[in-house]
Protein backbone atom coordinates (compact mmCIF):
# COMPACT_ATOMS: atom_id res chain seq x y z
CA UNK A 1 0.00 0.00 0.00
CA UNK A 2 1.29 3.46 -0.86
CA UNK A 3 2.54 5.80 1.83
CA UNK A 4 -0.11 8.21 3.01
CA UNK A 5 -3.02 5.81 2.35
CA UNK A 6 -4.92 3.88 4.98
CA UNK A 7 -7.67 1.34 4.97
CA UNK A 8 -11.09 2.87 4.88
CA UNK A 9 -13.31 2.00 7.82
CA UNK A 10 -16.57 0.14 7.39
CA UNK A 11 -19.76 1.25 9.12
CA UNK A 12 -20.42 -0.71 12.31
CA UNK A 13 -23.38 -2.58 10.88
CA UNK A 14 -21.19 -3.96 8.06
CA UNK A 15 -18.38 -5.32 10.25
CA UNK A 16 -19.83 -8.82 10.08
CA UNK A 17 -18.94 -8.92 6.36
CA UNK A 18 -15.23 -9.07 7.25
CA UNK A 19 -15.72 -12.67 8.31
CA UNK A 20 -16.36 -13.70 4.70
CA UNK A 21 -13.20 -14.45 2.64
CA UNK A 22 -14.89 -13.36 -0.60
CA UNK A 23 -15.62 -9.95 0.86
CA UNK A 24 -11.97 -9.52 1.85
CA UNK A 25 -10.83 -10.41 -1.65
CA UNK A 26 -13.26 -7.96 -3.26
CA UNK A 27 -12.29 -5.22 -0.83
CA UNK A 28 -8.58 -5.72 -1.43
CA UNK A 29 -9.17 -5.67 -5.17
CA UNK A 30 -11.09 -2.40 -4.92
CA UNK A 31 -8.40 -0.84 -2.74
CA UNK A 32 -5.66 -1.81 -5.19
CA UNK A 33 -7.70 -0.50 -8.10
CA UNK A 34 -8.26 2.84 -6.35
CA UNK A 35 -4.57 3.05 -5.47
CA UNK A 36 -3.64 2.48 -9.11
CA UNK A 37 -6.10 5.14 -10.28
CA UNK A 38 -4.62 7.62 -7.82
CA UNK A 39 -1.11 6.81 -9.02
CA UNK A 40 -2.02 7.64 -12.63
CA UNK A 41 -4.47 10.37 -11.59
CA UNK A 42 -2.81 13.40 -13.29
CA UNK A 43 -2.67 11.52 -16.60
CA UNK A 44 -6.31 10.69 -16.92
CA UNK A 45 -7.46 13.97 -15.40
CA UNK A 46 -5.40 15.72 -18.10
CA UNK A 47 -7.12 13.55 -20.72
CA UNK A 48 -10.51 14.41 -19.20
CA UNK A 49 -9.68 18.12 -19.25
CA UNK A 50 -8.61 17.87 -22.88
CA UNK A 51 -11.89 16.10 -23.67
CA UNK A 52 -13.86 19.04 -22.24
CA UNK A 53 -11.91 21.59 -24.28
CA UNK A 54 -12.10 19.58 -27.51
CA UNK A 55 -15.80 18.84 -27.05
CA UNK A 56 -16.47 22.55 -26.80
CA UNK A 57 -14.22 23.56 -29.70
CA UNK A 58 -15.44 20.83 -32.05
CA UNK A 59 -19.06 21.28 -30.96
CA UNK A 60 -19.42 17.61 -30.11
CA UNK A 61 -22.59 16.38 -28.38
CA UNK A 62 -23.29 18.25 -25.15
CA UNK A 63 -22.90 15.14 -23.00
CA UNK A 64 -19.14 14.77 -23.64
CA UNK A 65 -18.02 17.83 -21.63
CA UNK A 66 -19.98 16.56 -18.64
CA UNK A 67 -18.37 13.13 -19.02
CA UNK A 68 -14.96 14.81 -19.02
CA UNK A 69 -15.87 16.82 -15.92
CA UNK A 70 -17.09 13.69 -14.13
CA UNK A 71 -13.79 11.95 -14.95
CA UNK A 72 -11.82 14.95 -13.70
CA UNK A 73 -13.85 15.08 -10.47
CA UNK A 74 -13.50 11.36 -9.72
CA UNK A 75 -10.17 11.67 -7.80
CA UNK A 76 -11.92 13.54 -4.99
CA UNK A 77 -14.23 10.70 -3.88
CA UNK A 78 -11.45 8.18 -4.53
CA UNK A 79 -9.06 10.16 -2.34
CA UNK A 80 -11.73 10.44 0.32
CA UNK A 81 -12.29 6.68 0.27
CA UNK A 82 -8.60 5.79 0.63
CA UNK A 83 -7.12 8.69 2.58
CA UNK A 84 -10.06 10.00 4.54
CA UNK A 85 -9.49 13.49 3.15
CA UNK A 86 -10.12 15.40 -0.06
CA UNK A 87 -6.79 17.24 0.34
CA UNK A 88 -8.19 20.33 -1.32
CA UNK A 89 -6.14 22.95 0.48
CA UNK A 90 -3.72 24.86 -1.73
CA UNK A 91 -2.53 28.49 -1.56
CA UNK A 92 -4.80 29.55 -4.43
CA UNK A 93 -8.08 28.08 -3.16
CA UNK A 94 -9.69 31.48 -2.52
CA UNK A 95 -8.79 33.01 -5.93
CA UNK A 96 -10.02 29.90 -7.75
CA UNK A 97 -13.30 29.93 -5.82
CA UNK A 98 -13.79 33.63 -6.59
CA UNK A 99 -12.96 33.10 -10.25
CA UNK A 100 -15.39 30.21 -10.61
CA UNK A 101 -18.09 32.25 -8.86
CA UNK A 102 -17.41 35.19 -11.18
CA UNK A 103 -17.50 32.89 -14.21
CA UNK A 104 -20.86 31.55 -13.01
CA UNK A 105 -22.20 35.09 -12.82
CA UNK A 106 -20.80 35.69 -16.31
CA UNK A 107 -22.67 32.60 -17.50
CA UNK A 108 -25.94 33.78 -15.96
CA UNK A 109 -25.80 37.25 -17.55
CA UNK A 110 -24.37 36.02 -20.85
CA UNK A 111 -26.11 37.04 -24.08
CA UNK A 112 -24.95 33.71 -25.59
CA UNK A 113 -25.58 30.96 -23.04
CA UNK A 114 -24.21 28.10 -25.17
CA UNK A 115 -20.91 29.87 -25.79
CA UNK A 116 -20.50 30.83 -22.12
CA UNK A 117 -21.50 27.38 -20.91
CA UNK A 118 -18.68 25.81 -22.92
CA UNK A 119 -16.21 28.33 -21.52
CA UNK A 120 -17.50 27.72 -17.98
CA UNK A 121 -17.08 23.96 -18.39
CA UNK A 122 -13.50 24.55 -19.48
CA UNK A 123 -12.86 26.66 -16.37
CA UNK A 124 -14.19 23.87 -14.16
CA UNK A 125 -12.09 21.27 -15.99
CA UNK A 126 -8.80 23.16 -15.76
CA UNK A 127 -9.49 23.92 -12.07
CA UNK A 128 -9.92 20.20 -11.40
CA UNK A 129 -6.67 19.48 -13.23
CA UNK A 130 -4.90 22.08 -11.08
CA UNK A 131 -5.99 20.24 -7.92
CA UNK A 132 -5.06 16.88 -9.36
CA UNK A 133 -1.62 18.25 -10.19
CA UNK A 134 -0.63 20.09 -7.01
CA UNK A 135 -2.11 17.47 -4.64
CA UNK A 136 -0.24 14.58 -6.23
CA UNK A 137 1.80 12.60 -3.68
CA UNK A 138 4.87 12.17 -5.89
CA UNK A 139 5.12 15.79 -7.00
CA UNK A 140 8.82 15.75 -7.94
CA UNK A 141 8.37 12.84 -10.34
CA UNK A 142 5.24 14.43 -11.78
CA UNK A 143 6.99 17.76 -12.41
CA UNK A 144 9.85 16.05 -14.22
CA UNK A 145 7.31 14.33 -16.44
CA UNK A 146 5.35 17.53 -17.04
CA UNK A 147 8.51 19.46 -17.93
CA UNK A 148 9.50 16.79 -20.43
CA UNK A 149 5.97 16.51 -21.85
CA UNK A 150 5.68 20.30 -22.08
CA UNK A 151 8.98 20.53 -23.94
CA UNK A 152 7.95 17.86 -26.46
CA UNK A 153 4.51 19.42 -26.97
CA UNK A 154 5.90 22.91 -27.56
CA UNK A 155 8.58 21.54 -29.87
CA UNK A 156 6.05 19.63 -31.95
CA UNK A 157 3.53 22.46 -32.20
CA UNK A 158 6.20 25.07 -32.97
CA UNK A 159 7.49 22.94 -35.83
CA UNK A 160 3.99 22.52 -37.24
CA UNK A 161 2.96 26.16 -36.70
CA UNK A 162 4.20 27.47 -40.09
CA UNK A 163 2.12 24.83 -41.90
CA UNK A 164 -1.23 26.20 -43.09
CA UNK A 165 -3.79 23.48 -42.47
CA UNK A 166 -6.89 23.59 -44.68
CA UNK A 167 -10.14 24.36 -42.90
CA UNK A 168 -13.64 25.40 -44.04
CA UNK A 169 -13.91 29.15 -44.54
CA UNK A 170 -16.94 29.23 -42.27
CA UNK A 171 -14.99 27.71 -39.38
CA UNK A 172 -12.60 29.56 -37.08
CA UNK A 173 -8.90 29.16 -37.75
CA UNK A 174 -7.60 27.05 -34.88
CA UNK A 175 -4.09 28.44 -35.39
CA UNK A 176 -5.49 31.85 -34.34
CA UNK A 177 -3.86 33.78 -37.13
CA UNK A 178 -0.97 35.43 -35.33
CA UNK A 179 -0.30 32.35 -33.17
CA UNK A 180 -0.80 34.33 -29.96
CA UNK A 181 -1.56 31.24 -27.91
CA UNK A 182 1.50 29.38 -29.20
CA UNK A 183 3.78 32.40 -28.76
CA UNK A 184 2.56 32.77 -25.19
CA UNK A 185 3.17 29.09 -24.42
CA UNK A 186 6.64 29.20 -25.96
CA UNK A 187 7.48 32.32 -23.95
CA UNK A 188 6.45 30.65 -20.69
CA UNK A 189 8.50 27.57 -21.55
CA UNK A 190 11.51 29.66 -22.58
CA UNK A 191 11.47 31.66 -19.35
CA UNK A 192 11.16 28.57 -17.14
CA UNK A 193 14.11 26.91 -18.88
CA UNK A 194 16.02 30.20 -18.59
CA UNK A 195 15.73 30.02 -14.82
CA UNK A 196 16.93 26.43 -14.91
CA UNK A 197 19.82 27.36 -17.22
CA UNK A 198 21.04 30.13 -14.91
CA UNK A 199 20.34 28.64 -11.49
CA UNK A 200 20.12 24.94 -12.30
CA UNK A 201 22.12 22.38 -10.36
CA UNK A 202 24.49 20.46 -12.57
CA UNK A 203 26.23 21.30 -15.82
CA UNK A 204 24.13 18.93 -17.93
CA UNK A 205 20.86 20.46 -16.72
CA UNK A 206 22.09 24.02 -17.30
CA UNK A 207 23.44 23.34 -20.80
CA UNK A 208 20.33 21.44 -21.92
CA UNK A 209 18.03 24.10 -20.46
CA UNK A 210 20.05 26.84 -22.14
CA UNK A 211 19.74 25.24 -25.56
CA UNK A 212 16.02 24.66 -25.10
CA UNK A 213 15.27 28.22 -23.99
CA UNK A 214 17.36 29.62 -26.85
CA UNK A 215 15.35 27.60 -29.37
CA UNK A 216 12.06 28.72 -27.84
CA UNK A 217 13.10 32.39 -27.84
CA UNK A 218 13.94 32.14 -31.54
CA UNK A 219 10.52 30.59 -32.18
CA UNK A 220 8.78 33.38 -30.25
CA UNK A 221 10.57 36.04 -32.25
CA UNK A 222 9.62 34.24 -35.46
CA UNK A 223 5.94 34.19 -34.47
CA UNK A 224 5.72 37.84 -33.41
CA UNK A 225 8.11 39.33 -35.96
CA UNK A 226 5.31 41.42 -37.49
CA UNK A 227 3.64 42.64 -34.31
CA UNK A 228 6.78 43.28 -32.23
CA UNK A 229 8.02 46.34 -34.22
CA UNK A 230 4.58 47.95 -34.02
CA UNK A 231 4.49 47.27 -30.30
CA UNK A 232 7.95 48.74 -29.70
CA UNK A 233 7.10 51.82 -31.76
CA UNK A 234 3.96 52.29 -29.61
CA UNK A 235 1.68 52.11 -32.66
CA UNK A 236 -0.06 49.00 -31.36
CA UNK A 237 -0.65 50.53 -27.95
CA UNK A 238 -2.13 53.71 -29.45
CA UNK A 239 -4.43 51.55 -31.57
CA UNK A 240 -5.61 49.65 -28.50
CA UNK A 241 -6.39 52.68 -26.34
CA UNK A 242 -9.74 53.51 -28.05
CA UNK A 243 -11.08 49.96 -27.55
CA UNK A 244 -9.91 50.03 -23.92
CA UNK A 245 -11.89 53.24 -23.45
CA UNK A 246 -14.98 51.72 -25.07
CA UNK A 247 -14.62 48.62 -22.89
CA UNK A 248 -14.41 50.70 -19.73
CA UNK A 249 -17.58 52.53 -20.81
CA UNK A 250 -19.36 49.21 -21.37
CA UNK A 251 -18.25 47.94 -17.96
CA UNK A 252 -19.64 51.03 -16.26
CA UNK A 253 -23.11 49.78 -17.18
CA UNK A 254 -22.47 46.41 -15.50
CA UNK A 255 -19.62 46.93 -13.00
CA UNK A 256 -20.50 43.93 -10.85
CA UNK A 257 -21.32 41.19 -13.34
CA UNK A 258 -19.17 42.11 -16.34
CA UNK A 259 -20.23 41.63 -19.95
CA UNK A 260 -20.78 37.87 -19.93
CA UNK A 261 -18.28 35.02 -19.98
CA UNK A 262 -16.44 35.16 -23.33
CA UNK A 263 -18.84 37.78 -24.69
CA UNK A 264 -16.68 40.91 -24.95
CA UNK A 265 -16.84 40.89 -28.77
CA UNK A 266 -20.64 40.53 -28.73
CA UNK A 267 -20.98 43.49 -26.37
CA UNK A 268 -18.39 45.59 -28.20
CA UNK A 269 -19.95 45.15 -31.65
CA UNK A 270 -23.51 45.09 -30.36
CA UNK A 271 -24.44 42.15 -32.57
CA UNK A 272 -23.58 38.56 -33.40
CA UNK A 273 -21.65 39.73 -36.48
CA UNK A 274 -18.05 39.86 -35.26
CA UNK A 275 -15.53 41.90 -37.21
CA UNK A 276 -12.21 43.42 -36.17
CA UNK A 277 -11.42 43.83 -33.30
CA UNK A 278 -12.30 40.44 -31.83
CA UNK A 279 -10.75 40.94 -28.39
CA UNK A 280 -9.83 43.80 -26.10
CA UNK A 281 -6.04 43.21 -26.15
CA UNK A 282 -5.80 43.62 -22.37
CA UNK A 283 -5.96 40.62 -20.06
CA UNK A 284 -7.18 42.64 -17.07
CA UNK A 285 -10.10 44.17 -18.94
CA UNK A 286 -10.76 40.75 -20.46
CA UNK A 287 -10.93 39.22 -16.99
CA UNK A 288 -13.24 41.97 -15.76
CA UNK A 289 -15.50 41.60 -18.80
CA UNK A 290 -15.67 37.81 -18.31
CA UNK A 291 -16.11 37.52 -14.56
CA UNK A 292 -16.99 40.95 -13.20
CA UNK A 293 -15.90 42.24 -9.81
CA UNK A 294 -15.39 38.71 -8.47
CA UNK A 295 -12.78 38.08 -11.15
CA UNK A 296 -10.91 41.23 -10.16
CA UNK A 297 -10.98 40.14 -6.51
CA UNK A 298 -9.63 36.77 -7.63
CA UNK A 299 -6.74 38.50 -9.40
CA UNK A 300 -5.89 40.75 -6.44
CA UNK A 301 -5.92 37.87 -3.96
CA UNK A 302 -3.87 35.65 -6.28
CA UNK A 303 -1.32 38.45 -6.72
CA UNK A 304 -0.86 38.77 -2.94
CA UNK A 305 -0.55 34.99 -2.54
CA UNK A 306 1.89 34.71 -5.44
CA UNK A 307 4.02 37.49 -3.94
CA UNK A 308 4.27 35.55 -0.66
CA UNK A 309 5.26 32.36 -2.50
CA UNK A 310 7.76 34.31 -4.60
CA UNK A 311 9.51 35.72 -1.53
CA UNK A 312 9.76 32.23 -0.01
CA UNK A 313 11.27 30.84 -3.21
CA UNK A 314 13.78 33.68 -3.60
CA UNK A 315 14.95 33.32 0.00
CA UNK A 316 15.41 29.55 -0.28
CA UNK A 317 18.91 27.99 -0.67
CA UNK A 318 20.27 28.54 -4.16
CA UNK A 319 21.88 25.10 -4.11
CA UNK A 320 18.48 23.42 -3.92
CA UNK A 321 17.93 21.26 -7.04
CA UNK A 322 14.56 22.93 -7.73
CA UNK A 323 15.68 26.52 -7.14
CA UNK A 324 16.27 27.24 -10.84
CA UNK A 325 12.83 25.91 -11.71
CA UNK A 326 11.28 28.09 -9.00
CA UNK A 327 13.00 31.23 -10.31
CA UNK A 328 11.88 30.35 -13.84
CA UNK A 329 8.28 30.01 -12.63
CA UNK A 330 8.48 33.42 -10.94
CA UNK A 331 9.90 35.07 -14.05
CA UNK A 332 7.14 33.46 -16.16
CA UNK A 333 4.51 34.97 -13.84
CA UNK A 334 6.16 38.38 -14.10
CA UNK A 335 6.28 38.13 -17.89
CA UNK A 336 2.57 37.26 -18.07
CA UNK A 337 1.72 40.27 -15.89
CA UNK A 338 3.50 42.48 -18.44
CA UNK A 339 2.12 40.72 -21.52
CA UNK A 340 -1.38 41.03 -20.07
CA UNK A 341 -1.23 44.80 -20.44
CA UNK A 342 -1.30 44.61 -24.25
CA UNK A 343 -2.76 41.15 -24.95
CA UNK A 344 -5.83 39.18 -23.86
CA UNK A 345 -4.22 35.79 -24.48
CA UNK A 346 -3.27 35.15 -20.81
CA UNK A 347 -7.00 35.08 -20.01
CA UNK A 348 -8.74 33.96 -23.20
CA UNK A 349 -8.60 33.89 -26.99
CA UNK A 350 -11.57 34.19 -29.39
CA UNK A 351 -11.75 32.14 -32.57
CA UNK A 352 -13.81 33.89 -35.22
CA UNK A 353 -15.03 32.53 -38.54
CA UNK A 354 -17.49 33.88 -41.09
CA UNK A 355 -20.52 32.69 -39.14
CA UNK A 356 -18.95 31.16 -36.05
CA UNK A 357 -17.54 32.44 -32.78
CA UNK A 358 -15.78 30.45 -30.07
CA UNK A 359 -14.03 31.60 -26.95
CA UNK A 360 -11.08 29.62 -25.62
CA UNK A 361 -10.44 30.04 -21.92
CA UNK A 362 -6.69 30.26 -21.44
CA UNK A 363 -5.21 27.73 -18.97
CA UNK A 364 -2.35 30.15 -18.25
CA UNK A 365 -3.61 31.37 -14.82
CA UNK A 366 -3.98 27.80 -13.57
CA UNK A 367 -0.66 26.82 -15.15
CA UNK A 368 1.19 29.65 -13.40
CA UNK A 369 -0.55 28.91 -10.10
CA UNK A 370 0.37 25.23 -10.39
CA UNK A 371 3.99 26.07 -11.23
CA UNK A 372 4.32 28.39 -8.24
CA UNK A 373 2.71 25.96 -5.80
CA UNK A 374 4.77 23.05 -7.12
CA UNK A 375 8.04 25.00 -6.96
CA UNK A 376 7.26 26.24 -3.45
CA UNK A 377 6.43 22.76 -2.16
CA UNK A 378 9.42 21.11 -3.80
CA UNK A 379 11.84 23.74 -2.53
CA UNK A 380 10.29 23.69 0.94
CA UNK A 381 11.04 19.98 1.27
CA UNK A 382 14.47 18.91 2.41
CA UNK A 383 15.24 16.57 -0.46
CA UNK A 384 18.23 15.51 -2.50
CA UNK A 385 16.21 14.97 -5.67
CA UNK A 386 17.89 16.09 -8.84
CA UNK A 387 16.32 17.11 -12.12
CA UNK A 388 17.75 14.72 -14.66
Amino acid sequence: MRAGLHRSKLPGWLHFLQAFPLFKIVRQGLERSIDFLLIIEPGWVLIATTLVFLSYLLQVRAVFPWIGLAMAFLPFPLRWARQGSLRLRTPFDLPIALLIAGALVGLIVSPDFALSLGAFQCILAVSLFYYSWVNYLHLASLMKGLLFLGFLSLLLVSLLAPVELPHPSSQPNLMIGQFHGLALSLLIGAIIFTGMAIFGRGTAVRVASGLICLFFYVEVLFLIDESLPRLLSWDSVEGRIPRWQVTISLLRDSPLSGLGLGCWALAYHGSEVITHPTHVHNAYLELYANTGILGLLAFVSSFVIALKLALDIIRSPRKHPWYGFGIGALLACLAMLIVGIVDSAPIGVPLVGIDTYYYIVSPVPWLLAGLLVSAHRLISKETNLKIS
